[in-house]
């Protein structure tokens, strides 16, 4: 499967939607191992991923920021000062 696409991005936009397809790879597979992610994304020929659901998310990552905005913000929990 080749991909095309002409729409563009903001800087911003992409970074949101590699955020949101980050955790969605993380949830879908339970996976924290970056070489799982690169090796199904990375391209086998010119524009054609090794996976071709990394593109599907990839778009529906784009929409998701397009519809929603960015991702929630992370929660940070103060040091208990008494442990």
């Amino acid at each position: 499967m080749k991909i095309d696409s002409t729409k563009t991005l903001t800087e911003k936009e992409g970074y949101e939607a590699m955020l949101y397809m980050l955790m969605h790879y993380w949830k879908a597979t339970g996976s924290n191992d970056l070489t799982d992610i690169l090796s199904g994304g990375e391209y086998i020929e010119k524009d054609t991923p090794a996976d071709p659901v990394f593109w599907y998310d990839w778009l529906d990552a784009i929409e998701k920021v397009r519809r929603e905005g960015p991702p929630p913000f992370k929660v940070l929990y103060p040091l208990d000062p008494e442990n």
